[in-house]
């Protein structure tokens, strides 16, 4: 289980899997996106499945980015890690909860 901002940054590569369990945008809850690729400032992913999504032609077809940020802006609690803007860690401040799930793609 993920329990800080760097064993995620260990555990994320292409071709996992994330299952999105709150986001700002209510209609991304409950998608399954998969990581593209991965930066020292933070990750692209795409929404499975849907390819003609156009969140996922950006940053040249790799998907929508989330940047790491510093540590005090996650919180990873019962496998669920959560990205928070600088306004502290509470719901009105959420940019994205997510489980990273142990598929990847072959």
């Amino acid at each position: 289980m993920i329990e800080n901002l760097n064993q995620l940054k260990r555990a994320l590569r292409p071709g996992i899997r994330l299952q999105i369990v709150d986001h700002r945008r209510t209609e991304c809850i409950n998608q399954l996106r998969e990581v593209t690729w991965i930066t020292s400032n933070g990750f692209c992913t795409k929404v499975l499945n849907q390819p003609a999504d156009k969140i996922d032609a950006g940053n040249n077809g790799r998907g929508a980015m989330l940047w790491w940020g510093p540590a005090s802006t996650w919180t990873f609690e019962n496998g669920v890690c959560s990205s928070f803007t600088y306004g502290g860690n509470r719901k009105e401040t959420l940019i994205i909860a997510f489980r990273v799930l142990n598929e990847e793609v072959a």
